[in-house]
């Protein structure tokens, strides 16, 4: 009796296997894109949560009533400016991903700026972000007083847009 070599696969078991795989990754990928352009709104909140808080602790930290956050309401990016002499030069310019947008803002010129001693000035307010596949907004809210900054799901309570 002769013992007969059966390893490995065949090219027509190897072409099913692509196959099968393609079909359910074209049924389940577009499952996938509303979690993923969520998520891209949630990291793109949280970036610009942190930005503000960098501005505002870098005032805070050269007591200096520089810095400050201009917003591309309508648009998609916004910038971290220090405002010395008679132009602002730009320090950050960060661009959204496709699919998210900065809607509006409570900032008078969509312009916030921080205090020497790290408070808003003249006063707090709200950014307003959404996701243009699903529709959902996130609110990065800077507190009057304290110069807190959150990311929120809902705006806050004296929500006003300008």
């Amino acid at each position: 009796m002769t013992k007969k070599a059966s390893e490995g696969f065949t090219l027509v078991e190897i072409a099913l296997v692509v196959a099968l795989m393609g079909i359910v990754l074209s049924i389940s990928l577009p499952s996938l894109s509303k979690p993923l352009a969520y998520y891209r709104l949630k990291v793109a909140a949280e970036q610009l949560a942190q930005d503000l808080r960098e501005a505002q602790q870098t005032a805070l930290n050269e007591e200096s009533s520089y810095y400050g956050v201009f917003f591309a309401a309508g648009g998609n990016y916004y910038e971290v400016r220090k405002a010395e002499g008679v132009s602002p030069r730009v320090i950050k310019r960060v661009v959204l991903p496709p699919t998210v947008q900065i809607v509006a803002t409570t900032f008078n010129n969509n312009y916030l700026s921080f205090t020497a001693k790290g408070t808003p000035y003249p006063t707090g307010g709200t950014v307003t972000l959404q996701d243009m596949v699903s529709g959902r907004f996130l609110y990065v809210i800077v507190a009057s007083v304290t110069g807190r900054v959150r990311v929120s799901s809902s705006p806050p309570d004296s929500w006003e847009v300008r």
